[in-house]
């Protein structure tokens, strides 16, 4: 059977016809031997405050069974209190920057949050317990074929879909295999090219169509042998992190309600939401896991961080999302009784420099198609933070392979014996030691962050050593080189050095003017997960790159309409300071780099760079059943990762909102992709 997958004019056109997306359940029919590893066990009903060690059993031999964190303070399981004899008690009101608007169509929507995404409606296939990031929830047991290439979920039996508030006694029916199969195939890139889902590209990038082989089962074959988990935990592997939506209220209630309404299994439903203003969720008083102590949970937009602070103070709201810039005075007042909440113990999200542009992969890793880089106007000219491994214009030649051609600029200004890409290194590794990030953390921070040196290392991370070096590698291989000359390795820990910034860039061919100045570079920063601290930090670190000749602007445009599909479309050539894929410490150390830092995720989301030898470690890692030599080949990215110093990490700040007097705790589960819980439902009040 064909299926019909639609874009945002045939959506319309559907809706105008009262039509209806119809996607197949077709039973797989094969012979093949599907169950070869254990099935993870079924999560409780209602878990006990610490986890046992069934509900985080892991369904692939090998996995990550713990996550390294070294605060011994951090927790990686949820709390979950009993809700009070009565039911669910009282409202918690969050004040936040933005408010959203409710799009319940992710694959119709913008490349944003919904306003009901972080508000307990979801729920998600997988999530993180006991260090194991597939662990159960919608999915009672995942298993995979001998080889790696299928997986099979078990769905779990009797779970709700909930209509809003406003769809009073409309039944949806139950959460099943036809949901799911919807959900991934409409979302997914590959069987849907026009969706505009944010994790498109991920779900692509990993999967391929997805069939129901009956009410609770769904079969996925798989792009390439994978090992170490899907995309479809709440905690983000794979660079996925978003939960189910529902056919069934799709089917019934026609797209343009399915799209202006969030439907979930979660413990909450949906209330009035209005973008830009407020948005308010209600609690369940029957639920299949969890029945929240919380009545209601609203978040209301207030822009100005001084007025959420006001709000903490005099009791209009318990919690709030500050500028992390105002939360250490905040935290010296101890007369006002405000606190630093953190909402995933343990859980830090970071920030860096992202070196957009430098596209070094000739071939899509997934499908082969040329990617012909050198026609980017990332290429249009010589970037001095950019490597060409194309050649240029001068010579009318590309010698990396027999397909490639060179980009159209003409490059005067490599030393003698030194080509574009290691001149660029150079460059971005002068960057890097001429940011302060130890004075970043103490005065910005106010010394509740660390520093990071990459967006895959750092303190607090499993694996950090902060005496290793990188060693030497190439841009086009796994192995370590012995190039010598000025490739000479890099330190994980990278101490604030000017006299070796200024080194560095005299050596790459780029000496001080007689103005003092060297090139031009414009950086763009954005809030992101860490917040509108991101933006003083970039003016810190703008000021200590002008003291060693960099004339440096900063850019602001807006991210999702402009930058975000530039890097998707890999046309940004601009450093953007943000976070890439790789935000959170909590971080399993047997895990493949990001599919986004490579070709893997084309057409979706990238940071704007690709390597081929990344994309291969992502396929080698996921192939590999071994645990510890996941680990070893994790290491090496690393390794290569900060030689080519492709993220310029800067610091990291524990994940968490400002709180008031009513809010006694908040111990969510590790997310990978939100800098505060998700889960309203484990808000416990004094």
């Amino acid at each position: 059977m064909s299926h019909r997958w639609f874009t945002k004019r045939r959506a319309m056109a559907l809706a105008l016809a009262s039509s209806v997306l119809a996607v197949a359940a077709i039973a797989c029919g094969s012979a093949e031997e599907a169950t070869t590893v254990p099935a993870a066990t079924k999560a409780p009903a209602q878990p006990a405050p610490a986890a046992t060690a069934a509900a985080a059993a892991t369904a692939v031999p090998g996995a990550a069974t713990a996550t390294a964190t070294a605060r011994p303070a951090a927790q990686a399981t949820a709390t979950t209190a009993p809700a009070p004899s009565g039911g669910p008690q009282g409202k918690v009101v969050f004040a936040t920057n933005t408010v959203d608007a409710i799009y319940g169509l992710p694959f119709l929507g913008p490349y944003r949050g919904s306003a009901g995404g972080d508000m307990g409606i979801y729920e998600y296939m997988f999530w993180y317990q006991n260090g194991d990031a597939m662990a159960p929830m919608m999915a009672e047991s995942w298993s995979l074929s001998a080889d790696g290439t299928k997986a099979t979920l078990k769905v779990r039996k009797g779970m709700k879909w909930y209509a809003p508030k406003d769809t009073p006694g409309v039944d949806l029916g139950e959460a099943d295999s036809e949901d799911i199969v919807w959900w991934l195939n409409t979302g997914n890139a590959t069987t849907n090219p026009e969706s505009t889902y944010p994790d498109a590209g991920d779900f692509a990038s990993v999967m391929l169509e997805a069939k129901a082989t009956d009410k609770y089962t769904v079969e996925i074959p798989l792009v390439a042998p994978i090992f170490t988990g899907l995309p479809l935990s709440a905690f983000g592997l794979h660079s996925a992190a978003r939960g189910p939506n529902s056919k069934k209220a799709f089917d019934r209630m026609g797209i343009k309600w399915a799209n202006e309404h969030e439907v979930g299994t979660g413990p909450f439903i949906q209330g009035e939401c209005i973008g830009g203003d407020r948005c308010t969720a209600h609690a369940v008083t029957s639920h299949w896991r969890k029945v929240p102590a919380i009545a209601e949970y609203q978040k209301i937009q207030v822009p100005e961080s001084t007025t959420r602070v006001a709000m903490l103070k005099n009791g209009a709201a318990d919690l709030a999302f500050l500028d992390f810039k105002l939360v250490p005075d905040l935290l010296k007042d101890t007369s006002s009784g405000l606190r630093y909440l953190e909402t995933m113990q343990g859980g830090f999200v970071g920030q860096s420099i992202l070196w957009s542009g430098n596209l070094w992969e000739e071939f899509h890793a997934r499908t082969g198609a040329p990617l012909k880089p050198w026609e980017s106007p990332v290429y249009a000219q010589d970037y001095p933070w950019l490597g060409n491994p194309w050649g240029d214009g001068s010579t009318g030649k590309c010698t990396v392979s027999a397909t490639c051609k060179p980009a159209p600029y003409t490059d005067t200004n490599n030393p003698a014996g030194m080509d574009d890409m290691e001149q660029a290194r150079l460059v971005r590794l002068a960057l890097a030691y001429a940011m302060d990030r130890d004075g970043i953390n103490k005065v910005i921070l106010g010394g509740l962050g660390t520093p990071i040196y990459s967006e895959y290392i750092g303190p607090e991370y499993p694996g950090w050593d902060p005496k290793r070096w990188s060693g030497e590698w190439s841009a086009y291989s796994r192995t370590p080189t012995k190039a010598g000359g000025t490739n000479v390795g890099v330190p994980w820990l990278m101490p604030f050095d000017i006299t070796m910034a200024e080194k560095l860039l005299d050596q790459a061919g780029y000496p001080k003017k007689a103005d003092g100045t060297r090139f031009n570079l414009t950086l763009q920063a954005y809030p992101a997960e860490a917040g509108e601290v991101s933006l003083t930090v970039a003016d810190a670190v703008t000021s200590q790159w002008s003291k060693i000749g960099i004339k440096i602007d900063q850019l602001r445009e807006d991210y999702g309409g402009v930058i975000s599909p530039r890097m998707r479309l890999r046309q940004q050539f601009n450093p953007v300071l943000k976070n890439g894929d790789v935000h959170s410490n909590v971080y399993p150390l047997d895990l493949p780099p990001p599919p986004v830092d490579g070709s893997i995720s084309r057409p979706g989301w990238g940071v704007g760079w690709e390597a081929k030898p990344i994309t291969e470690w992502n396929f080698a890692i996921n192939a590999t059943k071994d645990k510890a030599t996941r680990e070893k080949m994790h290491l090496d990215y690393i390794d290569y990762a900060v030689f080519w110093q492709l993220y310029g990490g800067i610091f990291q700040v524990p994940k968490g909102l400002t709180s008031g007097k009513r809010v006694k705790s908040w111990n969510g589960t590790q997310l990978h992709y939100n800098n505060w819980s998700t889960q309203p439902e484990f808000i416990v009040l004094n």
